[in-house]
């Protein structure tokens, strides 16, 4: 009897992919060669940026993104299950002109700021004017002193040329296998982004501050992102395969009753699934909430509790 449940379960690993995107991994991060790609893409970059930090939290789920230098470029290929059993390869060559003017759309100066383990805060000693001026120009906002932070929506539209190619790779595959549908765009868009391993950015240089957000560019080639960078990543590139107005991004809090790390979270939602699950409600409109960090179906969660604290329109 034993044996043949053990059987059974081997037999589902195999036929869900579990041993191709996982046996193979070592559950490490050899930050090696991510870290000579980025410093070569981004050497035309303003904005100071240290990747040498070791990502807090890492978690393997692929070891199938691979890059190398070639010439005066990169070359990348990543390998990730599309839908239904189907695989998927991403294939793409990386400028420095282009990659490096893209990582400057975002970064705060800090002397706008007092950092904190919890983030930051604003100076009461600059005026409203200085913020406005200061904040919005790189890819934060400033409303009030009460109302400010990342702009969510405005980077997840800045990176659309990083993003295109990407969104067009999924919908020909789909395509091709005669399975496009609205679902499954979600579906293997989400794939894409969850099948990048876990780990938190911590990219703050003298002068400058990131909030802990890598953005799409940086996670593709570093090969890593937490919540809010797969989440911006993940709508980001299903901007170009579903109405805008279909999907949200939403700042929570889960485990809500716990104050320890983990506590603060982003999640994106999209509505139109036909699915009854885990759903909020924004503007008189249902969107199920959608976990990217880790692969899990769509409408999964693996967390106890929840308590929105911000929804972020896409359209």
């Amino acid at each position: 009897m034993y044996l043949l449940l053990l059987f059974i379960v081997l037999a589902i690993a195999y036929l869900s992919d579990f041993f191709y995107y996982y046996a193979k991994a070592d559950f490490s991060y050899d930050q090696t060669n991510n870290i000579v790609l980025i410093e070569y893409l981004t050497k035309e970059k303003f904005k100071a940026k240290d990747y040498s930090k070791y990502p807090k939290g890492f978690s393997q789920y692929n070891k199938k993104l691979t890059g190398k230098l070639i010439d005066d470029r990169a070359a990348f290929r990543y390998e990730y299950p599309l839908i239904d059993g189907h695989g998927g390869v991403f294939e793409t060559t990386l400028q420095p002109t282009d990659i490096s003017r893209q990582v400057d759309y975002y970064g705060l100066k800090d002397h706008l700021i007092h950092k904190s383990e919890n983030g930051f805060s604003l100076r009461s000693d600059l005026s409203k004017s200085d913020y406005m001026a200061n904040m919005n120009t790189d890819g934060w906002y400033f409303k009030s002193y009460s109302d400010f932070g990342v702009n969510y929506r405005e980077l997840a539209y800045r990176f659309s040329s990083f993003t295109q190619p990407i969104a067009q790779k999924i919908y020909n595959d789909l395509h091709a296998l005669g399975k496009d549908s609205y679902f499954n765009r979600v579906q293997a868009t989400l794939n894409f982004v969850q099948f990048i391993p876990y780990g938190r950015p911590e990219y703050d240089a003298p002068g400058w501050y990131y909030h802990e957000l890598a953005v799409p560019p940086e996670c593709f080639i570093m090969g890593y992102g937490d919540c809010d960078t797969k989440s911006l990543f993940f709508v980001s590139i299903l901007l170009h395969l579903i109405p805008p107005e279909n999907m949200v991004l939403v700042n929570c809090v889960v485990d809500a009753t716990s104050t320890s790390e983990g506590g603060n979270h982003c999640m994106a939602a999209v509505s139109n699934l036909g699915i009854h699950n885990e759903n909020i409600i924004f503007e008189n409109k249902k969107y199920v909430l959608i976990e990217t960090t880790q692969p899990c179906q769509i409408g999964a969660a693996n967390w106890k509790s929840f308590e929105a604290k911000e929804i972020i329109g896409l359209a």
